[in-house]
């Protein structure tokens, strides 16, 4: 616990290489059940966004949404709530590093679970998955048409300048 909240402290104050290395003891130190284990993921995943190590952030996020997938929290709510603010913090990863939006692409509209996040608590998320099959140069055709086809499923609840340009160049 005293290494957790050293990093906390040192993240706190600006140091995010410090906290960064405190919250990777701390990840191998304790166990998944320990009490601060997300929140010390969490810490990870926004030191290494705000040193911009791209690579290494890309990791954590992967270790994040693993752990996520994978945990039982108290309720089904707390999943999404915890997916939602995952989907969130990934838009600096994917818009940020290399590979990103092919993963983004593959993330938002191929994973059943993050798609229906999505759909049931942030359909904005929806203008950055279109702008990322838009500028993305290696999309295939297929992927237009399902990004189209959930842009229709949530037409009647979201619709913003870009996913309304889409369906209006694709659809009408």
């Amino acid at each position: 616990d005293t290494c957790y909240k050293f990093a906390k402290v040192l993240y706190e104050c600006g140091n995010y290489q410090g906290a960064s290395e405190y919250l990777y003891f701390h990840r191998i130190l304790v166990q998944s059940t320990d009490v601060n284990y997300l929140n010390g993921m969490w810490g990870k995943l926004a030191s290494e966004i705000l040193m911009q190590n791209w690579d290494t952030a890309l990791e954590d996020f992967n270790r994040l949404r693993q752990f996520i997938d994978e945990s039982v929290f108290g309720s089904s709510l707390q999943t999404l709530q915890q997916r939602t603010w995952l989907i969130h913090w990934s838009l600096f990863v994917f818009f940020n590093h290399p590979k990103g939006r092919d993963l983004i692409i593959d993330l938002f509209l191929y994973q059943k679970q993050y798609l229906n996040a999505i759909q049931t608590t942030c359909p904005w998320m929806l203008r950055y998955l279109s702008t990322a099959v838009v500028i993305n140069k290696s999309t295939r055709r297929n992927v237009m048409k399902d990004l189209i086809k959930v842009i229709q499923e949530e037409s009647y609840t979201y619709q913003d300048p870009i996913t309304s340009f889409i369906e209006d160049l694709y659809v009408n």
